[in-house]
């Protein structure tokens, strides 16, 4: 179990995925799972290895998915007399099975290191490649005629704009400083190689004259509207260096805290929830179902018990949230 964990763990990092690796490091019989069990959690819910069964189960999805989400470990604490303490990193949830053990479990968020990959050779780019490499990012280059000697840092150059032979991962950050040098054509290709971000070195007119060049190509407005620029957080950077760390702390903002979301007024947020809340929110509840007694997440496609209550299907996770509902349903279902 413990081989094959690795290589779920070696899987999931060849790939960019970011996921969470939980581990039992407390118990009290008779909870099934021992200590030093392991699991890992992906994005998409799916639990792989063991740490548990029941309530335990759907709760460590439910907490893996924040912790990836926060980037923020977490220890939990699953017990009959559970429920009475949270902070940021620690939370208790009441053991609803009928096994009434106790389990305490370690969960900590992997998030796959970022690679940037930086189309132009100016002076810009080089001391960007420089900056991220010391920053620990996986660093390529693409630009025409350049030579390796240029980046002694970056990890791959190739010598001309093509991402067909580069493999673009989630993590991926894509800087287009081609300083007049084909930019329409590099933020073409940049945009369409699908990097989670992408940004043009220019100032706001180039950037508005070079977005209009592309929505006259055909390119579609959702596309162009993913482009960030100006590149850069506004920290009144005037050489090439300083622009450099500007670009540099946008992307780790990014990376770090998922970018800063577009400020909506009180109203918007009361009546218009964001696009990506919605689209997350219904994938989320196409495979799990939330246990009306301990409100965990259930897999509908492996819960304990399945029963229709008033023409509604109703998945728990374990039989004593089972036998609690039945005892009293209307308590749990308004």
């Amino acid at each position: 179990m413990f081989n094959e964990l690795i290589h779920n763990i070696e899987a999931q990092r060849a790939k960019g995925n970011n996921f969470a690796v939980v581990q039992v490091v407390d118990r009290v019989a008779p909870s099934s799972g021992k200590i030093g069990d392991k699991a890992l959690v992906l994005e998409s819910g799916e639990l792989i290895g063991w740490v548990g069964g029941g309530c335990v189960r759907g709760i460590v999805i439910k907490e893996a998915l924040e912790v990836i989400r926060a980037r923020r470990f977490r220890r939990i604490r699953i017990s009959p007399e559970g429920g009475t303490r949270e902070t940021a990193d620690y939370k208790e949830y009441v053991m609803s099975c009928q096994s009434k053990g106790t389990v305490e479990l370690l969960i900590e968020p992997m998030i796959s290191q970022p690679e940037l990959i930086v189309v132009g050779k100016s002076n810009i780019a080089r001391k960007l490649v420089a900056l991220a490499a010391a920053s620990d990012f996986r660093v390529s280059v693409m630009a025409v005629d350049a030579e390796s000697q240029m980046f002694p840092k970056a990890q791959a150059v190739y010598d001309t704009v093509d991402f067909s032979p580069v493999k673009v991962l989630e993590n991926t950050y894509v800087i287009v400083t081609t300083r007049g040098e084909n930019d329409d054509q590099s933020v073409k290709k940049a945009l369409e190689s699908g990097a989670h971000f992408v940004g043009f070195v220019a100032s706001a007119k180039k950037a508005a004259d070079l977005k209009d060049t592309l929505a006259k190509a055909g390119m579609p407005e959702e596309v162009i509207n993913r482009l960030r620029s100006p590149a850069g957080l506004d920290i009144n950077a005037k050489l090439a260096s300083e622009v450099a760390i500007s670009i540099l702390a946008e992307i780790i903002d990014d990376f770090r805290n998922g970018g800063v979301k577009p400020v909506r007024s009180q109203q918007q947020q009361k009546t218009e929830p964001a696009e990506e809340e919605i689209t997350a929110g219904s994938a989320f509840e196409e495979e799990y179902y939330i246990n009306p007694v301990c409100q965990v997440p259930v897999s509908k496609r492996n819960p304990k018990h399945i029963v229709e209550y008033k023409g509604e299907l109703v998945y728990f996770c374990c039989d004593g949230c089972k036998v609690s509902f039945d005892k009293n349903p209307a308590q749990y279902i308004k």
